[in-house]
């Protein structure tokens, strides 16, 4: 992003709004956007969950109250952050066996063996929530901007990956590899700007003086003339008469091998 800012900033372009797809989603992202107040369209990524089903959560105490009829009301808990063998860093929320144990829910919220109720949170669902709440509220402007995104980059890629050997890097190590993508870029910008200029045609002015257009129109005139005559019924008539006069030739026709 800061290179992308900086590229901007060179060629006197200021930052107005950011697409990307659910693949650049991440709470690390998410954050340096909302730090910098940048305008972002970004879905979240495909295990986001804007509610749990049958609780709800409780933000001045940070808890989660389990809501589900039947149920024994069960609260869960805030037991710290913890990171994954992922890297991710979640907040856990954990209910006391003594209140799902006996719960008549138990089996299918909690499982066959176990006996209470965990959530995982990220430590960014806020930020999530906020952008998952954007673009609930602006469904038809987000639907549109994804759209843009999509018929800028997708050409894009599918130029690079189908044409300029994308598809497979035959190089080894980062240095050659990144030379090989500089290269691709370099023809597709190349090819991308041919289309941009203007092809303009050379012209000679010259100035016709009207004895030289007179000329031209007494040439045309003539030479319409000549060409009704020549294509006229009685011109080919004429012909044909003078050709009956001549004297016939004998015409001897010869085949030669080579």
């Amino acid at each position: 992003m800061e290179l992308t800012k900086e590229n901007l900033e060179e060629n006197q372009l200021e930052l107005g709004e950011v697409l990307a797809d659910a693949g650049y989603s991440s709470g690390e992202a998410l954050k340096y956007l909302n730090d910098n107040n940048i305008n972002a369209w970004m879905p979240n990524f495909g295990q986001y969950v804007a509610e749990r089903e049958g609780f709800v959560y409780n933000k001045a105490e940070n808890y989660y109250q389990c809501t589900k009829v039947g149920g024994n009301q069960a609260k869960l808990l805030f037991k710290g952050e913890r990171t994954d063998s992922k890297g991710y860093t979640k907040r856990t929320y954990r209910s006391s066996e003594s209140d799902c144990k006996k719960c008549p829910l138990r089996e299918q919220c909690c499982g066959m063996k176990t006996n209470f109720k965990k959530i995982d949170d990220s430590i960014h669902k806020e930020l999530y929530d906020k952008m998952h709440q954007k673009l609930s509220q602006n469904y038809a402007y987000a639907k549109r901007m994804a759209r843009v995104r999509s018929k800028t980059v997708e050409p894009v890629l599918g130029t690079l990956i189908n044409f300029t050997n994308m598809k497979r890097v035959n190089t080894r190590g980062i240095q050659q590899a990144n030379k090989h993508v500089l290269m691709a870029a370099l023809t597709y910008n190349l090819k991308k700007y041919l289309k941009f200029i203007a092809k303009k045609p050379k012209s000679i002015a010259q100035v016709v003086s009207n004895q030289s257009r007179e000329g031209k129109h007494f040439f045309k005139s003539h030479l319409f003339e000549a060409k009704t005559n020549v294509f006229s019924p009685s011109f080919f008539k004429q012909q044909h008469s003078l050709y009956k006069n001549k004297p016939r030739l004998k015409v001897i026709q010869r085949v030669v091998f080579l």
